[in-house]
This record gives structure tokens, sequence and C-alpha cells, in this order.
């Protein structure tokens, strides 16, 4: 997976998780003032993905959630 930023056409900025085939996973909610936000925004939300990925693991013997 990975992350695009997009311009919108309106001089803001959003950011989309793609696949690999290059399917929309998911995708910001709000527009940014600049690309660089948008892009300090995709990385927030990965690391929060990252984070409650290992929280659930983090309970269940072997990592597995079953």
């Amino acid at each position: 997976m990975h992350f695009k930023i997009r311009a919108t056409g309106r001089h803001l900025w959003t950011w989309v998780l793609l696949d690999d085939t290059e399917a929309t996973v998911a995708e910001s909610d709000r527009a940014f003032p600049t690309q660089t936000q948008a892009s300090a925004a995709a990385m927030a939300f990965a690391q929060l993905v990252a984070r409650a990925g290992r929280s659930l693991n983090a309970g269940s013997p072997g990592g597995s959630l079953i």
C-alpha cells in the first residue's frame, strides 16, 4: 500500500491510500491548503493505523485475533 497526494483543482490537496492494484483503500475526509500538510496528515494516519494494529495484536498469543 502507498499514499498519493492529489490536488483537488481548487488549490487544495488531499491524500489517498492505494493498494497494489491502485484501488482506493482510504482517503482524507478534508482538504489541506498545502501539499506538505496533506503529506503530514497521511503520515499521521499511517502511524495511527500501525499503532492500532500493534495494540490489537499485543493482547493475543501469536498475534492472531482468533
